[in-house]
């Protein structure tokens, strides 16, 4: 099967619905503003699309990120002013965001690792 373009689907779906190619691209539209908005504001740590699959937040790509803000931190402070102080204050919010999702994703981890360990004892409990 071959994934259709969005220049097709759109004359499709509307030829379907017997809509405007206007209203179905601004309803595509809304939906993926509304996705985008979802994954950027760092509220759950996985973002399950039907069709498209499970959007998650690499620990990797969030330390990265973590260090960086960091940085810019110390580059604010080397050089103190009004609009320092306000950049400052919205990295400190980001960062709160970021080690919240940090913390989601240990939690969930351990939950995870324990739930194995716990299957694996009772298989080995089985054989015994």
């Amino acid at each position: 099967m071959r994934p259709k373009k969005t220049k097709e689907l759109i004359p499709q779906i509307a030829k379907e619905l017997q809509l405007s190619e206007e209203q179905v691209k601004s309803v595509i539209d809304i939906y993926w503003d509304q996705v985008r908005k979802t994954l950027s504001s760092l509220e759950y740590n996985r973002l399950f699309l039907r069709g498209l699959g499970v959007f998650y937040i690499k620990p990797w790509a969030l330390e990265k990120k973590l260090k960086s803000n960091s940085s810019r931190v110390s580059d604010y402070m080397d050089n103190p002013s009004n609009y320092g102080l306000q950049k400052m204050n919205d990295i400190f919010k980001e960062n709160i965001k970021l080690e919240a999702v940090k913390a989601r994703e240990l939690e969930e981890n351990q939950i995870k690792f324990k739930k194995r360990d716990e299957r694996r004892n009772q298989d080995l409990e089985g054989e015994g």
